[in-house]
This record gives C-alpha cells, structure tokens and sequence, in this order.
C-alpha cells in the first residue's frame, strides 16, 4: 500500500511516504473495542491488515471478548477486525514472528495459552490455533528477540533462554521443527562483560550465505574473544575468525537523575540497495579490526563482507540482474519471469524486505519460473536464490 508501518510503545502507527501520519489508519485507541496496555509486537499483512501482541484490553460485549488478549487483529484501517478469534494467554506475548507455512512463533512471560500449559516459545497456526505439533523446552527466565527459519525447518533463535533443566542463559540456540533442541548446533559462551545489570542477548540473525549467519546484539564477548554487538557464525554454530574480529561497537553512558546505564549493542543488521549493509543501534563508536572510528554513531554503513559471496554492482541491482539470474519484467506487477544459469537451476527463491524479513518463498525446480506476486504490497523488495553452495540477491520492484 506504499505505506509505512511502526510501533510505538503500546500499539502501531500508519504514515505516508513524506512521514506524516496516515488519516486513513485510526489511532488505535480510538476503536470503541480496544484499549491498550502493554505493547509488544506486530506483522502487517499484505493488504494492510494487523496482527499485534502483548496484553490489551479488548471490551467487544457482542463478541464475548471482554478480557486481556495477546494476539489482536486490525483491520486495515486500525479498527478491531471483528470477523476473527482474539486470542489470550496468561502473561505478555512479546514477540511474533511469521514462518514461511503462515504460522506464527511467538515469546512472552506466559506459561499457558488459551487455557494450555506452553514454554516460553510456542508456535501458533495462521488463526492463532496453539500448534500442538511443535514443544520447544524453552523455560523462564529470559525470552526470544529473533528468530531465522532455515530451509529445512530448523529454528535459529536469539535471546536471553534458558533451556529445561538448565541453569545457564543462552543467547543462541536451534530448534527442530518440532521445537526439540538441535544437540548438533554449537552453544557460544555470551557475555556483557560492560555492565554488571545487562543480560547479553541476540536480538538479530541474518543470513548472509549458505553458511554464513550475522548475529547483532547486546553483547561484548563470545568465547572469551572481542566480538562488540555483532559477529559471524557458520552454519554449525562456530564463530567465525577474519570478521567482525575487533571490538566492535563502543560503550555509551546514559544518564538519568538516578544515575547512569551503560549501553553498547547493536539492534540489527540490514542489506542496502548498493551491496552494502547497515547497522544499527546504542553506540559510540566502531572497530570491526580493519578500522577504527570513534565518530560511528547509532547508524553504520559496511562495505567488503568477505563470505565467499561477491557482492552486487548497483549497476546489477538497478537493472534486476545478479551474477546469472534475471527477473523481468522489473518493476512488475501481478507476476514476474525469473531465469538463472542452467549450471545451477534449482533451488529456492525467497522474496525479502528491505528489512531483511521474509514475505514469500517459492521452489526453483528449473532454470526459468514464474512468480505470481498477486497480494504484495508494492514496493522494492530483494529477490534471494539459494541452493546448497550459492546465494545471490537482486533487487525486485513491485508495482502498484
């Protein structure tokens, strides 16, 4: 809908290209079923519609929903989508995150959902029905903040977790898809050793090859080595040497009237157009071991990640082309030819935002496919290929 979604600390606003809000889209308050307590997050649907967490009161009598719920659908004018079953929990969902099937993970405080004994990760279905199929032994004390789900249904997850029968915090773990823990995936040591008060956490995975995940966080240490906010593992849970391999982010004191919290993480990382990335986050400066420079702050730009994936030309990326695949036409608008050398036809095509978030995802059985794009919003997107020894990206632009 060329429109921008985001959180505020209770609920979600609209705006406009330029910034300003959206008329069209209610303060959500202002519904006469819904009123907001404590925020958590949210997923906009292709057509605007949305589906946000946390723990709100919801006052629709006629409905019989009259309680505090943790997962809340909106229309797509913000008003309180009265065709679907609100659903609640005994705490506070924090955290959602759609998987590649529509289903949905989530995290919070709770320990049942709708009247059933859940872990501090669980997985919903497209409605918001519990998934009985998956039991991650994800215990209190700490929660989820990001989530990357592989092609073969193995969960990434970052965050302050604690596995059954565990004393320790982890702050990187993998689930099969039935939310057992992957005992073949390496447990890093974590640590914030800057503040005494911080648990360090992940709060972002992304993939950058095949092999080849970066993590971002609140974080100063893995295994004992220098990794400020931000390192690169493999696909087996080892950190990698040769990158990211200085401090990292740089420390900064807030100061309150009660005293001061010292900060140094990094929220996320994010593909830009050129072939580069963004970070971003609470910091004051940044060593990534080649360059040092204290003036970094809150927003870096990286360039020369070395992952054994040459980068795009934004020569390549403004004309839809990558190194042997071809989307046309570009800018498209209810579907799309893509066609890849015939050395390595088959594989997956994922469709990405800007954000890195997945939106769609189709197989790649030959060396040409057609996409069917019907029910995406327009906007640019990132078109990712992958099979087992190669990733490549270009840029896709959907039109309204």
């Amino acid at each position: 809908m060329d429109r921008y979604y985001i959180g505020t600390a209770q609920t979600v606003q609209r705006l406009d290209p330029d910034g300003l809000i959206d008329d069209d889209f209610i303060q959500i308050n202002l519904g006469r079923y819904f009123l907001s307590l404590q925020g958590g997050d949210y997923h906009v649907y292709p057509d605007g519609r949305v589906l946000m967490s946390g723990a709100h009161h919801l006052r629709d009598s006629i409905r019989g929903f009259e309680s505090l719920y943790s997962l809340i659908w909106f229309s797509n004018q913000g008003y309180l989508d009265t065709t679907r079953t609100h659903r609640l929990c005994n705490g506070v969902i924090y955290a959602i995150d759609e998987q590649p099937d529509g289903k949905f993970l989530c995290t919070g405080t709770m320990s049942t959902y709708e009247g059933e004994p859940v872990s501090r990760v669980f997985r919903v279905e497209a409605d918001g029905i519990l998934d009985p199929s998956f039991v991650a032994d994800v215990q209190s004390l700490g929660e989820a903040r990001s989530y990357f789900t592989q092609p073969d249904g193995r969960i990434l997850i970052g965050g302050s977790l604690r596995l059954l029968d565990s004393p320790q915090v982890r702050s990187l773990i993998r689930l099969n898809n039935d939310g057992s823990v992957d005992e073949g995936f390496n447990l890093l040591d974590f640590e914030a050793t800057f503040t005494p008060s911080q648990i360090p956490n992940v709060s972002s995975i992304y993939q950058m090859s095949p092999d080849r995940y970066v993590i971002t966080g609140l974080f100063d240490k893995i295994n004992g080595q220098d990794r400020g906010g931000i390192a690169m593992i493999d696909s087996s849970g080892n950190l990698a040497d040769g990158v990211f391999d200085g401090l990292g982010c740089g420390a900064h004191d807030y100061v309150v009237p009660s005293g001061s919290t010292t900060y140094k993480s990094i929220a996320g990382i994010v593909p830009s157009t050129d072939g580069g990335y963004f970070i971003y986050g609470a910091y004051h400066g940044y060593d990534d071991g080649t360059t040092n420079d204290t003036t970094q702050r809150m927003v870096s730009k990286l360039y020369g990640l070395s992952v054994g994936v040459p980068p795009l030309s934004p020569a390549a990326l403004r004309e839809g082309e990558g190194l042997g695949v071809r989307a046309f036409p570009n800018p498209c608008t209810n579907h799309c030819t893509v066609q890849v050398d015939a050395a390595a036809s088959t594989g997956t095509l994922t469709l990405l935002d800007l954000a890195g978030r997945v939106v769609r995802t189709w197989p790649m059985p030959n060396a040409t496919t057609e996409l069917g794009t019907t029910g995406i919003a327009p906007g640019n997107y990132r078109l990712q290929y992958r099979t087992e020894r190669r990733v490549e990206s270009i840029l896709l632009m959907i039109a309204p």
